[in-house]
């Protein structure tokens, strides 16, 4: 294909043939990945022309990726190399977030091995003199919780409610239950309590709890997950879940509303209500943290790490309220939890206190 002939078309014919599979696995994506996917890679063709570069798709180099690296880090470099190729859009000058980046480049690594050239893409480490500045902060360095930012869940939510009881509905489903936002939309209240005695023997807290909430439609990957009932907070937000969900089979979205109209309903309402980072400081997907947070200190009876609570305890109680909590927001690595409670690795001077349990080396979990 030649090189400026139609670059659009021919991207979207790559995608056609190659998006709708996993990177690595034998298996097919979610519509949601395939969509970021062709998102990712359309908007990064489209600034390497802006910026003077015209490859066909698959003509993708390492100076391209390059290239993007630079504008993505807003590095003063980039001016003096494309002095001569006059770029139609201003440079940056603030660096992209580093869970951007990585993120772009994933997209662009996956393409590479689309293209016949895997190993094109490198680390981004390899792109910059600062690593920091691509490396991704995996554990939450502060509470992302909604109690924890001084937002009075309960006035917000009903403050939503005179907006939208649906969307109300679905906040007290993330609140009570760490609900995705596509997964409370989804959720049908009526059919999902299930007694402990009927759960599969492989679920960890099977003997804790007496009830638990089955998660299955809207989750990443359609993994089913169980969620324990443990309070009289989670009971109050089912029983409303059940009072605005009027049938046996309906949902929390609106009725008559697709799956799409739902999502951006909740996002339009949530907006109007001033529930985002910019007027409150926190988003609704801070709910999820604040459920977390509630969990873990229900397993440890200790406050998570990123809510000021200490790691010099029980090693083993540690581990168990990570893994606790990682499987009831639906991941299988327990150190996922970090991104929601802080890291899991105690300060070695702070465990050494007068007086304190010295604990042995911290497990990576």
């Amino acid at each position: 294909m030649p090189n400026n002939s139609n670059w659009k078309a021919q991207l979207q014919t790559i995608l056609s043939l190659h998006n709708s599979y996993h990177a690595f696995r034998s298996k097919l994506v979610s519509h949601s990945t395939m969509a970021a996917r062709a998102k990712g890679l359309f908007r990064a063709f489209k600034t390497l022309r802006e910026l003077g570069f015209q490859p066909a798709p698959q003509n993708l180099c390492g100076t391209h990726i390059e290239i993007l690296m630079q504008y993505w880090t807003a590095d003063p470099a980039l001016g003096a190399r494309l002095a001569a190729s006059q770029p139609k859009v201003p440079l940056r000058t603030r660096a992209l977030s580093a869970a951007y980046i990585q993120q772009q480049l994933s997209f662009l690594r996956v393409f590479a091995s689309w293209i016949g050239k895997p190993g094109l893409v490198l680390d981004a480490e390899r792109y910059v003199a600062k690593p920091e500045k691509v490396r991704r902060h995996y554990a939450a360095r502060h509470e992302h919780g909604w109690t924890g930012n001084g937002i009075d869940v309960e006035a917000s939510i009903q403050k939503v409610a005179q907006l939208d009881e649906y969307v109300a509905a679905q906040l007290r489903m993330m609140m009570a239950f760490g609900l995705r936002r596509k997964e409370a939309i989804m959720f049908r209240p009526h059919a999902s309590e299930v007694p402990s005695y009927a759960l599969p023997a492989t679920c960890a807290a099977i003997d804790r709890y007496v009830s638990f909430l089955r998660v299955k439609r809207g989750t990443k990957g359609g993994r089913l997950r169980y969620v324990a009932i443990r309070t009289e907070a989670q009971r109050g937000a089912l029983a409303y879940a059940q009072q605005i969900a009027r049938y046996p089979t309906s949902h929390l979205g609106r009725p008559g509303l697709t799956l799409k109209q739902s999502l951006d309903r909740f996002s339009n309402v949530v907006r109007v209500a001033g529930l985002t980072k910019t007027v409150q400081g926190v988003t609704p997907h801070g709910l999820r943290h604040e459920f977390a947070g509630d969990l873990y200190f229900d397993v440890s009876l200790h406050h998570a790490p990123v809510r000021g609570g200490d790691l010099c305890y029980d090693r083993d109680v540690i581990e168990l309220a990570y893994a606790e909590v990682a499987h009831q927001l639906g991941h299988t690595r327990s150190q996922i939890s970090s991104a929601y409670l802080g890291s899991a690795v105690p300060d070695a001077c702070a465990c050494e206190v007068p007086g304190a349990t010295k604990s042995p080396a911290a497990p990576h979990i």
